[in-house]
């Protein structure tokens, strides 16, 4: 493999100047490019990527995933099989494993606001094709693409507001041998998480690898698993299922979909969602603005037409309960506007399907 510069990967909110920008790249270990390498960026990547647990009833946790924060608003993605538990008996919920808000060393305790469930699971569902299930009068529904969105609740005290990926769903098509990112949680790995063990995913167990595009499945590995996907020679951990993957630009352009591991003679190979190919994406991110990374669709509330935005809303409805506390008129519109700024730009061009909207 030729030797490739190391992905310098920033939040919105870095590289729009509100936190310290990364300058260095991210470096994997010294001869074995593809392996798994610890990242250690407690006030970059690790706020706005995050771990995923199904939590029962009676309290305990298990690691299933991860998921990193999309909007400003409380928005991640993740792998639709990472949650697909939520349809399943019994009970339980999703959680997001958020960061803390000071960084902190030796023995301590995880404030339970750090722990943020989610509200609300949205996939873009279709109907399979089963004879059988059609003699038995029922309808059999699976996920269109690999990929579902997760509404987090609102935010406590203790819990640091997460950061911000940008998000790459258009005019970006993989080429082969080109290199990607991939970051996630491998040590997740599916068993019951106790107390000690939440301590040490907080402050370490992010961790990065690179691979090497080598094919393109525009429909799909199977008729059963029809997410366009491009394959990846890669060593990906079973944990970094739903992490982002990213391109040389620091732009996230997929999510990690499946892998199988490397073995001693063997590369390892991983199927990332394609967002370019996989057209139901943009119902999931009603809230992004598909043609410029880093920006978002929303709705403002502004004290004229000429003044910048009072406040930023996901919905109309949430922006007409904040502009009925105003002590002037105001107007209300839907903006394209840039995470971590004040730069936003009038959003011409309502989209057909505004989804969460």
């Amino acid at each position: 493999m030729a030797e490739f510069v190391p992905f310098i990967v920033n939040t919105c909110e870095s590289l729009a100047g509100k936190r310290k920008q990364r300058t260095r790249g991210y470096s994997p270990k010294e001869r074995n490019p593809f392996t798994p390498f610890e990242i250690h960026d407690p006030f970059g990547l690790r706020n706005a990527i995050v771990p995923v647990f199904r939590q029962f009833t009676d309290g305990r946790m298990y690691g299933m995933g991860t998921a990193f924060h999309i909007d400003g608003f409380g928005n991640f993605l993740t792998a639709y099989h990472v949650i697909d538990f939520v349809e399943q008996p019994p009970a339980s919920r999703p959680l997001l494993f958020l960061s803390m808000h000071a960084r902190v060393y030796g023995t301590f305790c995880i404030p339970p606001d750090c722990f943020v469930p989610a509200q609300a699971v949205y996939a873009s569902m279709m109907e399979v094709d089963d004879p059988m299930a059609a003699l038995r009068v029922k309808s059999i529904r699976r996920p269109a693409i690999d990929v579902a969105l997760l509404e987090a609740e609102e935010l406590g005290g203790g819990v640091r507001p997460p950061q911000t990926l940008p998000i790459r769903i258009s005019g970006w098509t993989p080429k082969l041998d080109e290199i990607v990112l991939a970051v996630g949680f491998p040590e997740l790995n599916l068993s019951e998480v106790d107390p000690a063990r939440q301590a040490g995913l907080l402050t370490e167990g992010m961790f990065g690898a690179y691979g090497r595009v080598i094919a393109i499945h525009p429909n799909g590995r199977s008729r059963s698993n029809s997410t366009p996907v491009f394959e990846v020679e890669c060593d990906w951990p079973p944990g970094m299922s739903g992490g982002p993957v990213f391109n040389q630009y620091g732009e996230v352009i997929g999510i990690v979909s499946r892998s199988l591991r490397a073995e001693p003679d063997t590369p390892g190979v991983g199927y990332a969602v394609h967002f370019h190919l996989a057209r139901d994406i943009e119902l999931l991110t009603s809230t992004l603005d598909h043609q410029n990374p880093g920006w978002r669709v929303c709705w403002a509330v502004l004290e004229d037409s000429a003044s910048s935005p009072v406040s930023l809303h996901p919905s109309r409805t949430s922006a007409e309960v904040a502009k009925a506390t105003l002590n002037c008129p105001g107007i209300i519109k839907l903006i394209s506007h840039r995470i971590g700024t004040t730069d936003c730009i009038e959003f011409v061009h309502m989209p057909t399907d505004m989804g969460l909207l």
